[in-house]
């Protein structure tokens, strides 16, 4: 059954609109042949973000340089006929991947039947096809300056996320609390939030001609290596047994740990709560059975893979916005 998509002008279709249009106008008015060209090489070079059309552009540069230099030698020499037309090509695309320019192919291939087509072959076609090269590659470079900015939807995710981490901790407290002694808990949720949040900030990155890292792609990576973290803990927790002396002082840290998810000079003071919790293992008593040995164990891991969380979240420091960013 057909199925529809919802009907939307995105930003990408307004710029693609409006360059096209005024490639056609401003080649028209300078009066070139086959001015309507011009949007061809806009369209193709409109991308996602600056650095792909970056790419785009060049790579639509170079081709068609070679689509003109074929086009105003070989025509001549051999004549305008479909066989020179295909004997050209059968060399060209090879040699647009050789100089990996291979995404140019098209609008090359529209170039090179300009020169097919023409009357006469002279400097002016080849003026002719560079002004319109000229007029559609500029437009799409400027028209590709215009991104929307992602620092909104970023900031919306870093929000879900310490949102999902909260509420992991709050239930990680109930449990060593024995409110709940187990606890299902999914992580699925969280990973796919943190996969679409480093995918936009990927996109951002390649938003900026000159930085070549995002902040917050790097904070999501370090959120990614917490949840590996969250996971082990939530594995030990399952595993307890029997109540411990220690499980009220742990639930205690993960209560603050829930509080201050958001905070980025935090890791101190839970570390020292952490290392406050671990002192007093040495002073208490061996566990009297096997269930208790296995707890007690238990939550000494549980300490070290909290303390490691920790660590992972100080080393990274804190989030820097772009304009905070020297």
């Amino acid at each position: 059954m057909l199925r529809l998509n919802p009907y939307r002008i995105g930003w990408r279709t307004i710029k693609t609109a409006v360059g096209m249009a005024l490639g056609v106008i401003i080649a028209k008015l300078m009066g070139l042949d086959n001015y309507a060209s011009s949007a061809i090489l806009v369209v193709l070079c409109i991308k996602d973000t600056k650095m792909n059309s970056v790419k785009a552009i060049w790579s639509r540069l170079v081709s068609c340089m070679i689509a003109m230099g074929f086009g105003a030698t070989i025509f001549p020499l051999l004549g305008q006929h479909a066989w020179v037309l295909g004997l050209i090509v059968l060399f060209f695309i090879p040699l647009t991947v050789m100089f990996n320019t291979q995404e140019g192919v098209v609008t090359s291939i529209v170039i090179l039947l300009h020169f097919f087509n023409a009357t006469t072959i002279d400097i002016n076609l080849v003026l002719n096809e560079m002004m319109l090269l000229l007029i559609g590659l500029s437009i799409a470079f400027i028209m590709n300056t215009f991104m929307p900015s992602f620092e909104k939807e970023l900031t919306s995710y870093q929000n879900d996320i310490e949102a999902q981490i909260r509420h992991i901790f709050y239930a990680y407290s109930t449990m060593c609390s024995k409110d709940t002694p187990t606890c299902d808990l999914s992580f699925d949720q969280l990973l796919l939030t943190i996969r679409k949040a480093k995918s936009v900030a990927f996109r951002d990155v390649k938003n900026h001609f000159v930085r070549n890292e995002n902040s917050f792609y790097h904070y999501f990576d370090m959120r990614q290596d917490q949840v590996d973290i969250l996971q082990r803990i939530h594995f030990n927790l399952n595993h307890m047994t029997v109540d411990d002396v220690l499980l009220p002082k742990v639930a205690q840290l993960f209560k603050e740990m829930a509080d201050n998810v958001n905070e980025n000079n935090y890791t101190a003071m839970r570390l020292h709560m952490l290392y406050d919790i671990r002192l007093q293992i040495d002073d208490l008593p061996l566990p009297d059975s096997h269930d208790a040995l296995h707890t007690r164990a238990s939550i000494i891991q549980i300490l070290y893979d909290t303390e490691a969380y920790l660590n992972i979240k100080s080393n990274f420091g804190s989030l820097k916005l772009y304009h905070e960013v020297n």
